[in-house]
This record gives C-alpha cells, sequence and structure tokens, in this order.
C-alpha cells in the first residue's frame, strides 16, 4: 500500500516494508561506536532546505568516501519547522509539548535550580536551535572527516549556524552496544521495547506480559508516527497531514552530567547506613538497591543478595522479572530507578497502563573514564547524552519523568522520595529500602545534574523530501 495513499494509522504488519523510511537509531540501532551531535540555526530558510537536499544522500547511508564511514540522521524543533517554512495548519497541528519545547516543560519534568534551562549549554532549549544532526561514526578520526563534509556543505550553502556540538563514544565495545558500565558502572544498554513488525529482539520481560505468561512486543504506533498502537488501531493523529507524521517519532535529547566521584563516595556512607559496612561487597548492594540491577545487569529482582553473571550474559533471562511478590520492595525497592522507570507489575496506587509509557533509548557515554578506585573528581565533564524516542512526548518522556522519577506517591512512597540515581538529591531527599539495617537514606546527593535538552521532531525520509519541497 502506498504510504501516500493512506487515510489511516497503519497496522503492525505494514511496519517492515517501511522500514526504510524511517531514520536509523529510531527501530534501527547505529551499532557504532562514535557520535557527534550538531545543533544548528537556520539563518536562512532557503539555504536550509538546500543543504538538506545534499544531506539527504546520506541519511541512512554509510560511506565510504574518505575510506571513512559514517551516517548522518537529522531532527528539528518546532522553531526549525518554522524556519523552514512549514505551512502554519501543520505547524498548528503538532501536539502542544513539543510545540513549547524542552525549556518551557523543563519545571514540569523537574528541570529546576542547577538543572534548569538557563544553565544549559550551548543556547540548548532556546529559540536559536532550529536542528540537530546527529553522526554515528567507527572511529575518532572517521568522526572528523565527517564533521568535514557536513561543515564545508553548511559553508558552501551559507545560512546555517553550527550552534552547539556535543561528542560521545561507548566507553568500551566497538560495536556501540554495551560497555564498560556507563559512568557509575553499571551494564548498559540491557534491553529495549520490542517492536510489533519491526526485526528487533523480543525477549521474555523486553514488552508486554500477556494473561498466559507469555511477552509480546508492543504495537509500532508507540514509537513510530502512523501505526497502531497499544490503544488501538487509530494510533497517535498528529502533526498533520499523515504524509508529514507517517514513519516519523519525537526525540527526546539528554544531556546528563554524572559526579562519577559522588557516587563513589556515597556507597561508602551509604553502606555503613544500611548494613552497618562499608567493605566492597555491601557497597555493591548499596548500588544494586539504588539501580534495581548490579552492575552487571543481573537484576536484584531475581538475585536479590548477590550478583549473578550467568543470568547478566543470558537475555533469556536478564530481563525476565515482574516484581511480582515483592509488594513492599525487599527484593528490589520500590523507589529504584529501574523500577521507576518500568514497575512491570508492581501495583500503583494510581491506575496506569504500564504500556504505555515506554520509551526506546539510545543512550551513549561521553567523556573519559574515571579511574577505578579515583574519590576525587578530576573536573573533567563525562556523563551521557540520552536519546529518548516515543509517539508522544507528554504521554511518555514527560510522564515517567514527572510521575515516576520525581515523587513517590504512585507507587505507595512518600511524596518527597525521587529516583535515587537521576532525582535532584540534596538535604531532605531520602530512599527506602526494606530489609537493611536501618531502612532509609537520607540526604542524597545530585548524582545526575541536566546540561541541556531539546524536544526534536525526526521525520521519515519521504516527509524529509516533504518539508525540503514545501509540500506541507
Amino acid at each position: 500500500m502506498s504510504i501516500a495513499a493512506a487515510s489511516r494509522a497503519l497496522s503492525a504488519a505494514e511496519l517492515r516494508a517501511n522500514i526504510g523510511d524511517i531514520q536509523d537509531n529510531v527501530i534501527v540501532p547505529i551499532l557504532m561506536r562514535y557520535g557527534r551531535h550538531i545543533f544548528l540555526k537556520f539563518e536562512d530558510g532557503a539555504k536550509a532546505r538546500e543543504w538538506l537536499r545534499v544531506m539527504m544522500a546520506r541519511v541512512n547511508a554509510l560511506s565510504g568516501e574518505h575510506g571513512s564511514r559514517f551516517t548522518v540522521n537529522v531532527g528539528f524543533t518546532f522553531e526549525g519547522l518554522k524556519a523552514l517554512g512549514l505551512s502554519q495548519r501543520s505547524l498548528d497541528s503538532f501536539p502542544n509539548a513539543f510545540r513549547i519545547g524542552a525549556a518551557g516543560r523543563a519545571g514540569l519534568v523537574g528541570d529546576v535550580g542547577p538543572h534548569a534551562p538557563e544553565h544549559w549549554e550551548g543556547g540548548l532549549g532556546g529559540p536559536d536551535v532550529h536542528a540537530m544532526a546527529w553522526i554515528r561514526t567507527d572511529s575518532d578520526e572517521s568522526r572528523d572527516v565527517a564533521m568535514q563534509v557536513l561543515a564545508a556543505q553548511m559553508e558552501a550553502m551559507g545560512g546555517i549556524e553550527i550552534r552547539f556540538v556535543q561528542d560521545t563514544m561507548a566507553l568500551a565495545h566497538a560495536n556501540g552496544i554495551g560497555s564498560e558500565g556507563e559512568h557509575f558502572g553499571f551494564a548498559d544498554p540491557i534491553s529495549q521495547p520490542p517492536i510489533e513488525g519491526a526485526d528487533t529482539p523480543c525477549y521474555p520481560g523486553d514488552g508486554v506480559l500477556e494473561a498466559d505468561g507469555k511477552w509480546r512486543s508492543l504495537k509500532p504506533g508507540e514509537f513510530v508516527l502512523g501505526y497502531e498502537d497499544e490503544a488501538g488501531p487509530g494510533g497517535t493523529g498528529a502533526p498533520e497531514p499523515f504524509e508529514l507524521r507517517v514513519n516519523g517519532t519525537y526525540m527526546v535529547f539528554r544531556k546528563l552530567h554524572q559526579d562519577v566521584a559522588a557516587f563513589r563516595n556515597y556507597l561508602h556512607t551509604a553502606a555503613k547506613s544500611l548494613y552497618g559496612s562499608d567493605d566492597p561487597g555491601h557497597q555493591e548492594l548499596v548500588a544494586a538497591k539504588m539501580m534495581g540491577r548490579w552492575r552487571s545487569g543481573c537484576p536484584i529482582d531475581l538475585s536479590p543478595d548477590k550478583d549473578d553473571s550467568a543470568i547478566a550474559s543470558d537475555p533469556m533471562q536478564r530481563n525476565n522479572f515482574t516484581y511480582e511478590g515483592d509488594d513492599d520492595g525487599v527484593r528490589c525497592p520500590l523507589g529504584a530507578h529501574l523500577r521507576r522507570t518500568n514497575p512491570r507489575a508492581t501495583p500503583l496506587k494510581r491506575a496506569t497502563a504500564v504500556r504505555r509509557h515506554r520509551l526506546i533509548r539510545r543512550g551513549v557515554e561521553y567523556g573519559p573514564h574515571l579511574a577505578d578506585g579515583a574519590l576525587e573528581d578530576d573536573g573533567v565533564d563525562r556523563g551521557l547524552v540520552n536519546l529518548f524516542i516515543q509517539a508522544d512526548i507528554e504521554r511518555q518522556f514527560e510522564f515517567i519523568q514527572q510521575e515516576w522519577m520525581n515523587g513517590g506517591e504512585f507507587i505507595g512512597l512518600d511524596s518527597t522520595e525521587q529516583d535515587p540515581i537521576n532525582g535532584a538529591g540534596g538535604e531532605g531527599s531520602q530512599m527506602m529500602v526494606p530489609g537493611a539495617k536501618q531502612p532509609f537514606l537520607f540526604d542524597l546527593p545530585t548524582f545526575v545534574t541536566v546540561k541541556g535538552g531539546e524536544y526534536l521532531f525526526v521525520p521519515g525520509l519521504k516527509a524529509l523530501e516533504g518539508l525540503i519541497e514545501q509540500k506541507f
């Protein structure tokens, strides 16, 4: 069926034929270790469209030019779509959260104080950021070559200004999947939501648990616009027209600085407080209780007392859990980071369909590893760049941040209890750890600081061509 002829949301069965129209790193991850995120201002819409016309040949394409191997993808802020000349009718059809943008919604998702937009780097979140182009390649040299190619094209066209650049590099594995541990030392990523109709693996625990005990993939419309979703065949109906949204998605960019020294030091303090000893074993237990997994990736719901590398290395086991029978959080604290981001079968105080609040996360580290055992910060910026992919920013990213990460009432905890890893921390912060000798942690430091954010529309390739040709 022709995409252009469609007047209804597409089915999961129709997704397979359209995979090539969806930008890479949405459904299909880009398995290359080195990244660069280039934030652009379009000073001249016509010249920006000409640059995009040239660049389109590189989107989703691995280039052998100059002996390099790289791919480029692109997403636009609401201000960027205006600068490109998108019609007012289409602009008005975008969801409110996207139109307001990351900076305007910062208070709602807890980006206040040191995390607030006035502290963000490079003007991120501001009106002069119109697009993000992201490069993925397999070497530092190829990344520089790719940047030279793009910069030369921009200079030749004129009318485009580079506002900010953020590099990333997966810490260990050359394929970009997993690492020696993100900077706090945890294996990452462990899993992604499987998508019906795509060739994404569906391991036990990754998707939706059915009544018969089997796990199924999620409907594609939870992550890609124009398709049926978990609410039914209608899917998400914005933006308009259909040809603009189909095979597109929304991406939330987050630059998160990690204070590794503070995290390591706190493990000593917390281990003494909870268990009366700061020996290495108790420090590792505290880290697992805060995260919801041991550093290997083994979930503490399956192995609450010690790490189990056999579970961690087995994709059929490492996500096959539901928290069933642990309503009080003895195995895995209710407020642990991973239990908050996906409560699974945990009874919630506010009725919520967990399957409607899932995210695809493409997280990659930036900055060098802090030397093992170092307890003093070396002043080098390091952390994670997270790219969250969803069909509805408000229902997915913002809901998780506001409802699940920044409070505790939804799961039966004190309203002031926040996520122990990504929460604001500070005086008065706390975490309940049932089963410990002293079952509360108090005054958790701020381990993660938001350094920038953007809400981006990532169109399908035919829609990108339509934007260039001003068809919408």
